[in-house]
């Protein structure tokens, strides 16, 4: 089952994002946007600016998804695939996942895994339901004593 990540928490993070860039770009070419006079160049990086914006934008809302397996959780981002097999998590930090709305857990080599929530929170559900080799926090801790949480 498809599932995309929530767009609005998408689209704040892609604004700041992009605006933090397009402080960075202004302020790389400053000496050619101070002049009085604007011409072909100026305009040329604005549009430049403006469409890959918005490239990004929609790349960022349409290839940003999780896919709901039997035996695994897929996230896509952009062009890429990250596979997390329910019997590989060992521990989800429930806590942590609910206040922050960001699926947090930890594979079975100590590894942290954060995930952004889907608008209704399925990909936490269906971790909850599918992981079949989680531990309380006290038997992680004895488990994985050098994992900090």
């Amino acid at each position: 089952m498809k599932v995309p990540v929530d767009r609005r928490r998408t689209i704040l993070i892609f604004i700041i994002m992009d605006l933090l860039f397009a402080v960075g770009l202004f302020l790389s070419c400053m000496t050619l946007f101070l002049f009085q006079k604007w011409g072909v160049i100026q305009i040329l990086i604005i549009i430049l600016y403006v469409l890959t914006s918005i490239g990004m934008l929609v790349l960022s809302l349409v290839r940003n998804f999780y896919v709901i397996e039997n035996k695994y959780l897929v996230q896509v981002r952009a062009f890429k695939e990250a596979y997390y097999h329910y019997n590989d998590v060992v521990y989800i930090d429930k806590e942590q996942s609910e206040k922050k709305r960001t699926l947090v857990f930890y594979t079975n080599k100590g590894h942290v895994r954060y995930l952004a929530f889907d608008r209704n929170g399925e990909i936490y559900q269906a971790m909850l339901k599918k992981c079949n080799n989680l531990l309380s926090k006290e038997e992680f801790k004895k488990r994985y004593p050098n994992v900090k949480m």
